[in-house]
């Protein structure tokens, strides 16, 4: 019997330092800073992704984040030219394959908007999608990429930093203007490089909460021509509802994913050892509906491996997209060998023990509705930054867990234990991890074994007590 898997499993960085094993205070997020800390984490974290099963790594930021010189060929020094073919010397070597994360008419053009009225509309961070010029530039940064790099597709992404609402592009809906951009540059793309593979991810095409009617999936069908795979991210819930998935994804002529239900977004500024979150359970859950309906690709956050549980969460999830027919609890007891070494299968069973009652620890007690009235300081600051929906918002359920502020503050702030917990599920999530303290002290006296990783574990698991008693301390948070 053929195993159940997915055929496009794909890592999703997200940024370039989104895994790095050490955190950037004196950088503005998101940071595209190369040296040998990522150089030498890229090509761990790549090794590590072939040993759990992706097949590849979707990546922004290579070249830059907000800013494309004005003449976009400026943007490419020597020194930056060589540090990225060996990064992406590193991903083919270790048998992955390249998606360059690519900003449609956003994500790098913020200087060149300043500057260039021909390509302005109403958005600071977004070209006029009614303007030629715009498209002509679309071209060239996509011209300059294929000329200069060995990718083996793109992320395409169109709606995350919002549109332009002037006279004549206000007059096409969020998701037919998106799906326009998206299809305008999809369609370049595969006649200048027909065997690339392209995938289209949904963030921001609607506020959150929403969810497409049939007049908006039809136009996805339509986009659904000329790319490979559509991902409907899932970051505070799935713009297709899930009684209507099953129908869709039969109709769509390209695959249908998400990001996995649930993940961690990597946090630039925070401390790698101050939080230790499985959510093994929860995502194969999700992946496992996600294949029954038809979904045959996804598209996994990433985040740095130095943190046993974003380890284990990768790990695991690579395996299980491989036959989601698998019990996930078999698949950390596999990682557990794998990546500790611990050959007794008792002493396995109380390494997956202490996984699932971490993860059960968390989703006990957290909230997936977003808490309101919490100071500016103590929040993830993306209240401001998306659109939510003004009759559902109710249903944007994350998705994606923000540990610190999303922009970033300094000192980091463990804004996900005052956004999704109050004082007491913080407190009974507290008792929780205490609980889990004398297992893993039990473990650190096993003969064998990677005893740095355990004392990892007690000291994240310590940093994440300690971190809730500092909350617990801030009065305005417990009036």
């Amino acid at each position: 019997m053929s195993k159940k898997s997915f055929q496009n499993r794909i890592a999703f960085g997200v940024w370039l330092n989104d895994f790095r094993s050490t955190p950037i205070l004196d950088d503005t997020w998101p940071s595209v800073l190369i040296d040998q800390q990522i150089i030498s984490d890229f090509q761990k974290t790549m090794d590590f992704l072939k040993k759990a099963g992706y097949t590849d790594i979707d990546l922004f930021g290579l070249l830059t984040n907000r800013d494309w010189p004005l003449d976009i060929e400026s943007v490419l020094t020597i020194e930056r030219k060589n540090q990225v073919d060996h990064l992406i010397h590193i991903i083919q070597s270790s048998d992955l394959q390249l998606i360059y994360g690519l900003g449609v008419y956003s994500w790098g053009f913020d200087t060149i908007i300043q500057n260039n009225p021909e390509v302005r509309g109403t958005n600071s961070s977004a070209l006029c999608g009614s303007q030629g010029k715009s498209q002509e530039l679309m071209e060239k940064v996509i011209d300059f990429i294929g000329r200069n790099f060995a990718v083996d597709g793109y992320h395409l992404e169109a709606a995350d930093q919002g549109r332009c609402r002037c006279e004549k592009c206000i007059q096409e809906g969020d998701v037919d203007y998106y799906n326009r951009l998206n299809r305008q540059t999809a369609a370049y793309i595969r006649n200048r490089w027909p065997g690339k593979k392209l995938l289209v991810n949904t963030s921001g095409y609607l506020p959150w909460g929403d969810w497409m009617n049939e007049a908006e999936r039809r136009s996805v069908l339509d986009l659904g021509k000329n790319i490979d795979i559509f991902i409907d991210g899932g970051n505070h819930g799935q713009f297709i509802h899930e009684n209507d998935r099953a129908v869709f994804i039969d109709r769509l002529p390209c695959d249908y994913g998400t990001s996995g239900g649930f993940w961690i977004y990597p946090p630039q500024r925070f401390d790698r050892n101050r939080w230790f979150l499985p959510y093994i359970l929860r995502s194969t859950t999700h992946l496992r509906n996600l294949y029954r309906d038809g979904s045959r690709s996804c598209e996994l956050y990433l985040g740095p491996l130095i943190n046993p549980s974003t380890e284990m969460n990768i790990f695991c999830l690579g395996r299980f997209l491989q036959d989601v027919d698998q019990n996930p609890l078999d698949i950390i007891e596999e990682g557990v060998e794998e990546l500790y070494h611990i050959k007794d299968p008792a002493q396995r069973s109380n390494f997956v023990e202490l996984f699932h009652n971490a993860e059960s620890a968390f989703f006990n007690n957290w909230s997936p509705h977003r808490l309101t009235n919490i100071p500016e300081f103590y929040s993830d600051g993306i209240d401001s930054l998306f659109q939510w929906s003004k009759l559902h918002r109710d249903r944007a359920i994350p998705g994606e867990l923000f540990l610190d502020s999303l922009t970033g503050q300094y000192p980091p702030f463990p804004v996900y234990l005052t956004v999704h917990l109050d004082k007491e599920r913080r407190e009974s999530y507290q008792r929780e991890l205490m609980d889990l303290l004398p297992l893993v002290k039990s473990l650190l006296k096993v003969n064998g074994g990677n005893h740095h990783k355990i004392e990892t574990i007690h000291l994240c698991i310590q940093n994440t007590i300690q971190d809730i008693e500092m909350v617990k301390n801030l009065q305005e948070l417990n009036q």
